[in-house]
């Protein structure tokens, strides 16, 4: 079985509004939920064996803070400028081109991409009702025997997280 985790990246900072879009870091709240996500995944053993992020600043933080908190080393992370100025194709293509060694992937991305992808590959169904806040982590799975067989319809939505929620559960996150 495949397992996807799509991650927004946390919150980011509008403090400096003369920053190109693609420059703009996390803000406090950010850099506060974006190790949290991390810890949660290490946690609840969903490490991910294959990381695949947006080299925007905001994503790039997400990915190395929450990485950090998982325990992921830092050769499993790989940077696509497709999963910023790309499609919901770009993001298929990504988790596509995942190693077949490993059964876990995560991508770093953006809205709506993250949505949108999610929705594709689970289906129709499941498309209208999701929503990603930031840091928001969904996990799909999939019976494809590989990676390159995910495709639409494919997978389906395990579960859905977000940091909000951890706090009110878990003191400890």
């Amino acid at each position: 079985m495949k397992q996807i985790l799509l991650m927004r990246h946390a919150k980011s900072s509008w403090e400096h509004p003369d920053l190109k879009d693609f420059d703009r870091p996390l803000a406090d709240r950010g850099l506060e939920d974006a190790p949290m996500m991390g810890k949660f995944m290490r946690d609840n053993k969903y490490k991910p064996g294959w990381v695949i992020s947006s080299p925007a600043q905001r994503a790039k933080e997400t990915t190395m803070l929450s990485m950090e908190a998982a325990k992921v080393n830092e050769e499993q992370i790989t940077w696509s400028e497709d999963l910023y100025f790309g499609t919901v194709k770009d993001y298929a293509a990504a988790i596509q081109s995942t190693p077949e060694e490993y059964d876990r992937v995560l991508l770093v991305g953006h809205n709506p991409l993250m949505e949108n992808t999610a929705g594709i590959l689970a289906g129709s169904g499941q498309k209208a009702s999701l929503r990603m806040p930031t840091a928001a982590l969904v996990c799909l799975e999939s019976f494809a025997e590989t990676w390159p067989s995910i495709s639409p319809d494919t997978c389906q939505i395990k579960w859905m997280v977000i940091p909000k929620i951890l706090k009110k559960i878990d003191a400890s996150y």
